[in-house]
């Protein structure tokens, strides 16, 4: 494991290279001085927790994003690589893009949904809600009595602590992304 204000450091440098921020833009920003600023960067100085939440704040950024070791500016996930999830039939299928995480509280996945086929989605916990886009062909969605038509490039969102379905009355497969979003 590397020394932790050498991650301090990492972090803080490729924050500041991403947004383009020159050490003096930061230190006006962060309310820190452009020397010590420097020497966080080159991990020769244990910064205070002040410090610290100084610069996350300046930056917008949450205090543990300057803590963490393995900090990348993205993720790339390729479909192939994704747990291919289908009910029995096989007529529904689900490829979870980014599962469910504690801090940022919720998941994403899109689904697929084969020509004249139904899926029953159970009511999710209280306080889940769900952002759905059709991101190709078109679906009925049915929420409690509700039967709402979507086309191609269309969303909507609910509370999806009730009982929904989706349903693909069309001749070709439809797909669509989810995103669930927890309250709690």
């Amino acid at each position: 494991m590397k020394d932790v204000n050498k991650i301090i450091g990492d972090n803080l440098k490729q924050l500041r290279e991403e947004r383009g921020y020159s050490l003096g833009t930061l230190a006006d920003m962060v309310q820190v001085s452009k020397s010590m600023l420097f020497q966080i960067e080159k991990g020769e100085t244990n910064p205070s927790v002040g410090t610290i939440w100084k610069i996350a704040n300046g930056l917008r950024v949450s205090f543990t994003s300057l803590l963490n070791e393995d900090v990348t500016p993205f993720k790339v996930v390729r479909k192939e690589n994704l747990s291919k999830i289908s009910q029995e039939d096989e007529m529904y299928t689900i490829y979870p893009y980014f599962p469910y995480d504690r801090d940022k509280r919720f998941e994403m996945y899109t689904f697929e949904l084969e020509p004249n086929a139904k899926h029953d989605s159970e009511a999710h916990v209280k306080g889940v809600e769900e952002f759905f886009i059709v991101t190709h062909g078109q679906m009925t969605m049915i929420i409690g009595s509700k039967k709402i038509k979507l086309s191609q490039g269309d969303a909507i969102t609910f509370k999806a602590d009730k009982s929904h379905a989706y349903i693909n009355d069309s001749d070709v497969p439809a797909r669509g992304t989810i995103l669930l979003y927890y309250q709690d």
